[in-house]
């Protein structure tokens, strides 16, 4: 049964197409990912399956009883509100009984022997129940706490930006309506936060449409992809990992029934410009097939992303923090924390919200003056730092006044650079990064959210850094640019310290990991989904020697919103290779057809007749036995990597 149906549903953005002629219905319990490059439409689709965005041409069906809330990324919340009656503002309904049911009570204290009031008591009392409207404040108070809100009680209007999407969150999620559509639920959670939001999502008994880039959840939450891109939606089904392998399927049958035609177009041109004897057969029709051909739109293919390396040689040191402690206000965030960071080294720095993270990346970058310790950087480090709100990106030029416009940006960095090897101009660059020349004159107070992000890597990577400090670079960039950044940061020439929640990306970027714990950062080798077993065993183990308490002893009911991240639910994540031991599959697959060839070649050596230089023929049987040695060696650690998630 179909909860929300868009029937021939189009939407034009000034001169642009987001979508047309478009069929999209949303089922009883639905897991639909929407997908696609920033500005493609995704946010307006969502505002539209809401109905609080019109359509330009087809129609939109639904129940008029039908619960729809929707999550934007930039909610409208009352600034007079506490947090808890924000949060419980979605609620009309049960908070509208559960007022009714006290007067009620209080009437019959009054009247015990009235049967009607009994009666609507008791009608009452089963709607509270079906609608579990006695959980509600436990349900807020828990939701709340899972989202890193500590204050119910905090005005609305005094909150940060993080924040007041923290509250629109708790709020759709307690609302538990019929459909439920988010546009980027995760940012500003922390890891914990985004694994109890994946278990919660599981369990929601509605229908589900999500926009995100976090491909872990996207992958493990949805059922059916909606691919939104050039105009056009397209439907896939299965989750993100079985969208994947259908769009590669796709691209390469593209690919073949491109080269198909262009050599059937080659064979029919040829025949043309044969002599007219040779072409009179059927002469007429043949023509008008090849004016057809040629005619026909080919498929364009889409514009990439690049990024080219523009890092400059980076000596053997990069940064060195010693007994580095910092304070802000009478908050100690950070002590006691000593590390050299290598040229190579590719590193994630993790903990929950409010912690020091970004203080950290401040002080590195010289932001923040550390309180009391050392920290330096080495003498042929250029850093460049990737901050979560762009600050760089301010849309008056204070200089000379007036608006900013996008080529300002980057010229203001350099006005040409070489990029693997080829000098371009601003303006090319900015074209690598998807800008065309029609908006590279434009304001940059018009770019949206991803846009502004994906400029801001582009002004940084004109630099020609050696150190990268990215803090949360995966908030507001489209799956796309996150798989080209990826790819870039894997064979940056330089050092990479990384502060972000999305798992995925962690376990792609970094090879070792520093988590917040009271204050002192704690050391770990490898990436996410290796520390995330680690934890889970731990708490396992710790689980193990605990004895149970009373109150499980006594038969209490399971947990409604069990934490995902200390182990009572989380399903085991495949771990992903690392940053070092990608490098290291591809050192291995290159090595070993060589040793393979020096391997037959000892051995071919060997099986000649024996002359008199036995010392010779000891010499390798001895490098024989090394070399199988490390032949096996390396195949076992090949089986090992390749089973990793790449």
């Amino acid at each position: 049964m179909s909860l929300i149906s868009l029937e021939g549903a189009g939407k034009d953005f000034g001169l642009r197409v987001l979508f047309a002629d478009l069929n999209l219905h949303v089922g009883e319990r639905e897991r639909l990912g929407l997908i696609g490059p920033n500005g493609a439409g995704k946010s307006t689709l969502l505002r539209v399956l809401a109905g609080v965005e019109p359509l330009d041409r087809g129609q939109r069906r639904c129940s008029p009883r039908l619960k729809v809330v929707l999550l934007n990324q930039d909610p409208v919340l009352e600034a007079d509100l506490t947090v808890i009656e924000q949060v419980r503002s979605g609620c009309a309904e049960t908070l509208a009984l559960l007022e009714q049911h006290q007067q009620l009570s209080q009437a019959l204290a009054d009247d015990p022997a009235n049967g009607v009031l009994q009666s609507r008591l008791s009608q009452l009392h089963e709607g509270l129940e079906a609608g579990q409207g006695w959980t509600l404040e436990r349900r807020c108070q828990e939701v709340l706490a899972r989202v890193g809100l500590r204050d119910p009680q905090q005005r609305v209007g005094d909150l940060s930006g993080g924040n007041r999407r923290r509250v629109a969150l708790a709020a759709a999620l307690v609302a538990e309506p019929d459909v439920l559509l988010l546009d980027e639920p995760t940012n500003h959670l922390d890891a914990d936060g985004v694994e109890w939001l994946q278990g919660w999502l599981d369990r929601f008994r509605g229908a589900l449409v999500l926009v995100t880039h976090d491909r872990y959840l996207l992958d493990r939450v949805t059922r059916r992809i909606v691919a939104v891109e050039a105009g056009e939606a397209r439907g896939y089904e299965g989750n993100y990992a079985t969208y994947l392998a259908r769009r590669a399927e796709e691209e390469e049958a593209q690919i073949a029934g491109a080269a198909r035609f262009r050599c059937s177009l080659r064979r029919e041109l040829a025949w043309l410009r044969q002599g007219p004897k040779a072409r009179s057969t059927k002469q007429k029709a043949r023509l008008q097939r090849i004016e057809a051909m040629r005619e026909q739109p080919v498929r364009q293919a889409k514009a990439a992303l690049q990024m080219g390396s523009t890092a400059r040689r980076l000596g053997k040191r990069a940064i060195e923090a010693e007994n580095l402690a910092i304070q802000v206000g009478d908050r100690l965030l950070l002590e006691e924390f000593s590390h050299d960071f290598g040229p190579e080294d590719r590193i994630g720095i993790i903990g929950p919200n409010g912690v020091g993270k970004s203080s950290l990346l401040d002080a590195i970058a010289g932001r923040l003056a550390p309180t009391s310790g050392r920290l330096e950087l080495g003498s042929t480090v250029r850093l460049a730092y990737f901050d979560q709100h762009s600050a760089a990106l301010q849309p008056v030029d204070a200089g000379r006044g007036g608006e900013r416009k996008v080529i300002d940006v980057v010229q203001e960095e350099a006005s040409r650079v070489e990029v693997d090897g080829v000098e371009l101009s601003a303006s090319q660059l900015l074209e690598r990064f998807l800008f065309p020349p029609a908006q590279q004159h434009q304001p940059v107070a018009r770019l949206s959210g991803g846009e502004r992000r994906r400029l801001h890597l582009c002004r940084l990577l004109i630099s020609a850094p050696n150190v990268l400090l990215l803090d949360e670079p995966t908030n507001d960039l489209d799956v796309a640019t996150l798989t080209v950044l990826e790819d870039f940061l894997e064979d940056f020439q330089g050092c990479v310290v990384v502060v972000s929640h999305d798992r995925w990306f962690l376990d792609r970027t970094v090879d070792r990991l520093f988590s917040f714990d009271a204050g002192r950062l704690r050391r770990f080798e490898g990436n996410y989904s290796g520390y995330l077993e680690h934890q889970l065993a731990k708490a396992a183990a710790s689980q193990a020697m605990t004895p149970s308490s009373p109150l499980a002893a006594a038969g209490a009911g399971p947990d409604p919103y069990p934490a995902a991240a200390e182990g009572r639910s989380a399903p085991a994540m495949p771990r992903r290779r690392s940053f070092r031991e990608t490098r290291e599959l591809a050192a291995i697959e290159r090595d070993l057809p060589a040793w393979e060839e020096r391997r037959q070649l000892l051995e071919n050596q060997m099986a000649l007749p024996a002359g008199s230089d036995y010392g010779e023929l000891e010499a390798l049987s001895h490098e024989l036995a090394n070399l199988l040695e490390r032949i096996a060696s390396a195949e076992e650690r090949w089986l090992e990597l390749s089973d990793l998630a790449g």
